[in-house]
């Protein structure tokens, strides 16, 4: 964009909504599924493992402006991942955010699996690690995507969580590199600040609502690739 958003494109808050994005989801799938397993497969009940589960349920309700005022305490101001805001630290306050989701979305389609799959894999001679990740996790896997899709949603839209750990109003395209120490423009963010703060707010509403379109877009496009690699799965599974 040129002079504020007066001229030019928004083609660095598209390519910035989508490293964040991406960026959360690489975080949080790996370490809600990870969790999840633990939690269906090897956790025994008790006071710890259901005030653990009370906690997750609880941090889904959450409000997305706590998380955003975490990540700045923690990612940025404790543990120094960038000197201020970045890329990197947005994305893994998302991928905090949306975890409690992709935690539970997981547990349940783990546990919606048959038994009967983990009891013929541990019968033929799998450990109980190998009938995890080669049956259950396999079987699970198009219930795993269904949540992962709706985190990959809510996280591309959030504007709380980004204020304070990423998002900048005006920025040029970022490299790959430049995303673990750089802050970037986002949709979600300039479409609050151009219509809201803009000195000319009225004057560019069409730019406003371009914005919006591209956002609704680039979601759409994303999860268009989730289902069909979800639809995917599900026909091998089928045979």
């Amino acid at each position: 964009s040129f002079d504020s958003h007066f001229f030019g494109g928004i083609w660095a808050e598209l390519l910035g909504t989508f490293y964040l994005t991406i960026g959360a989801m690489l975080f949080a799938l790996p370490m809600g599924i990870i969790a999840a397993i633990y939690l269906t497969e090897y956790a025994t009940d008790g006071p710890v493992i259901r005030l653990i589960t009370t906690c997750i349920t609880t941090l889904a309700g959450v409000p997305s402006i706590v998380f955003g005022l975490f990540g700045l305490a923690f990612f940025i101001n404790t543990l120094h991942l960038s000197e201020s805001k970045s890329v990197l630290a947005g994305s893994l306050t998302l991928a905090l955010m949306i975890l409690p989701t992709v935690i539970r979305s997981s547990e349940e389609a783990i546990r919606a699996v048959p038994r009967t799959y983990k009891e013929a894999a541990l019968s033929l001679g799998a450990g109980r690690w190998h009938a995890i990740t080669g049956v259950i996790l396999p079987a699970a896997l198009p219930g795993i995507l269904t949540g992962a899709i709706i985190s990959m949603g809510r996280a591309a839209g959030e504007t709380a969580p980004i204020i304070f750990t990423a998002a900048v109003s005006v920025g040029k395209p970022l490299s790959l590199l430049q995303t673990l120490t750089q802050p970037t423009p986002a949709l979600s963010w300039n479409i609050y600040n151009l219509a809201t703060e803009h000195e000319a707010m009225d004057e560019i509403r069409h730019v406003q609502f371009g914005m919006v379109l591209a956002l609704v877009s680039l979601v759409l496009i994303l999860n268009i690739a989730a289902i069909v690699v979800r639809a995917r799965i599900s026909r091998k599974l089928k045979g």
